[in-house]
């Protein structure tokens, strides 16, 4: 069975209680048509529940793929190299594992990178490590850790770690697990669990920053420097999932996007919302009936898709489903279309060298998306 259950609901009933909060926010866009504006094809096979696939900065012709057991491999044409094997330091579970590697803007000179991975105790782990002269291969020591946070069950780990238009190191961490968050962990502003933080990876203590505060389990989210937004798709729990989209004001409280006291855009009963951030509500979502597990993508900026240009792509897990979107000038969204290009096990959407769309699926396949 394949991993990565990240993405699967949990089945049980809503917490009881007297529902307190703000009323319910207008209801998110419909899906206004089908088109075939890309098709999809393979271009490497054979990798073990690939959770990742992105360019390096300075490296024009490789793709660097993150496997969940724990190694990093770079793909160039048709040479494969191991890039770093971690497998004997990393827990692999459903939703455990080597779950993200970010290169620092300045990769192609100082050779830094980041990843986020569950050690043997399943606690979520983010540590710098060194990429050699040549820069198609990571020395296997850690040269600095900046995480270690542990995790009270196996899944709800997150998983994207990116670096923001601001510098920063950033990392979506899911609630701790467990149906509708038991512990209130995504509501409680003393905890990390289900918040998206930030890190100044140059400062000689770095502190994780909360960025935005009620999330589920954020498995991809992304920027778009552009407009100075942040994306973020939250994994639902019995019958939605979510697309957020965030305006960055650094200078304001963290925003929160309502998990657990809302499930999308319903109000969950007996569930207080911290009342000291903004309360963002989803400007797209889906049920369970078109897919079980929502995979976050990105504003497309590339040039061999017009019909894709400044719209930002998702899919899904389960349905394999690609969808995509426009955000409107006031912060919302329209125009949801479904894609007719279709990912078996969806678990990344990302960028190559040029700005064109990549994905991988647990199945083992890195695909590209073409005209």
């Amino acid at each position: 069975m394949l991993a990565l259950l990240l993405l699967a609901a949990c089945g049980v009933d809503r917490a009881g209680g007297t529902a307190t909060g703000p009323a319910p926010p207008t209801t998110a866009p419909t899906t206004t048509g089908v088109g075939r504006h890309f098709d999809v094809v393979p271009v490497a096979t054979g990798f073990d529940r690939p959770t990742f696939v992105g360019a390096a900065p300075g490296d024009p012709s490789g793709l660097w793929v993150v496997e969940q057991p724990g190694r990093v491999v770079r793909i160039d044409g048709q040479r494969r190299d191991v890039a770093l094997d971690w497998t004997g330091r990393v827990k692999l579970h459903t939703e455990a594992g080597l779950l993200g590697l970010a290169f620092h803007p300045g990769f192609a000179t100082n050779r830094r990178a980041f990843l986020h991975w569950s050690d043997p105790t399943g606690a979520t782990r983010v540590a710098e490590v060194r990429a050699g002269v040549e820069g198609t291969s990571f020395q296997p020591e850690v040269v600095r850790d900046l995480l270690h946070l542990e995790q009270p069950e196996e899944n709800h780990n997150g998983g994207q770690l990116a670096f923001g238009p601001d510098g920063r190191l950033y990392l979506g961490l899911g609630d701790g697990g467990g149906a509708f968050d038991p512990r209130r962990s995504a509501q409680d502003p003393g905890q990390l669990l289900g918040k998206l933080v930030a890190v100044d990876v140059d400062a000689v203590e770095p502190v994780w920053d909360v960025v935005l505060s009620g999330l589920r389990n954020p498995w991809r989210f992304s920027f778009d420097p552009g407009l100075s937004e942040l994306w973020v798709a939250d994994v639902g729990q019995d019958q939605v999932e979510e697309i957020n989209r965030v305006r960055l004001e650094l200078d304001e409280p963290p925003k929160n996007l309502g998990w657990s006291a809302y499930d999308g855009t319903t109000r969950v009963e007996g569930r207080d919302l911290d009342p000291t951030g903004e309360l963002i509500m989803p400007v797209a979502t889906y049920d369970h009936g078109q897919g079980c597990a929502v995979i976050g993508g990105f504003v497309y900026y590339g040039t061999q898709l017009p019909e894709l240009n400044r719209r930002y792509l998702y899919g899904d897990f389960c349905s394999g489903t690609l969808w995509s979107l426009v955000g409107t000038p006031v912060g919302g969204a329209a125009d949801v279309r479904r894609e007719t290009a279709t990912v078996p096990q969806l678990t990344h959407i990302g960028t190559d060298a040029t700005g064109e769309i990549v994905f991988t699926s647990a199945t083992g396949t890195v695909y590209q998306a073409v005209p």
